[in-house]
């Protein structure tokens, strides 16, 4: 007598593998979005802290200098004819090359002196994401 026997053979059947795949894509789809916000806010966020950090690096040179940088570049290379110049206000102090920091996107941020007894007396800004217009995001 033959048998018939089936042979059940471990693993997981193709529509269960397909149904798997759906519900993650599914919950990906909710959790997607809500997680690259959380990456763009936390962007954001480090942008304000540098430009924190910066504003009050252009307040100590002012303390200094009894002027304005005319750069951020002056904040961490002394320009000549400064007296009271102690810095660098930004960067490591220790390195050779003390640079000035970029906003969350690597992008240099943007410092302009305006006009004598002008109030405020300079505009310290990102330009933000590059990937979005009009995403300006001001030192506060």
């Amino acid at each position: 007598m033959i048998s018939m026997q089936k042979t059940i053979k471990p693993g997981y059947s193709f529509l269960e593998l397909v149904f798997v795949l759906m519900v993650m894509a599914v919950l990906i789809s909710f959790v997607g979005p809500k997680f690259f916000k959380l990456l763009t806010d936390t962007e954001r966020a480090s942008t304000k802290n540098t430009l924190k950090f910066v504003k009050q690096a252009i307040s100590q040179y002012r303390g200094g200098t009894h002027q304005y940088p005319k750069t951020l570049q002056d904040l961490v290379v002394k320009p000549e004819g400064i007296t009271g110049w102690d810095g660098p206000y930004v960067g490591d102090e220790d390195s050779a090359t003390p640079e000035v920091p970029k906003d969350a996107w690597n992008q240099d941020l943007v410092y302009k002196l305006l006009e004598r007894g002008a109030k405020p007396p300079f505009e310290l800004y990102s330009k933000g994401n590059p990937d979005k217009e009009d995403d300006r995001i001001d030192a506060q």
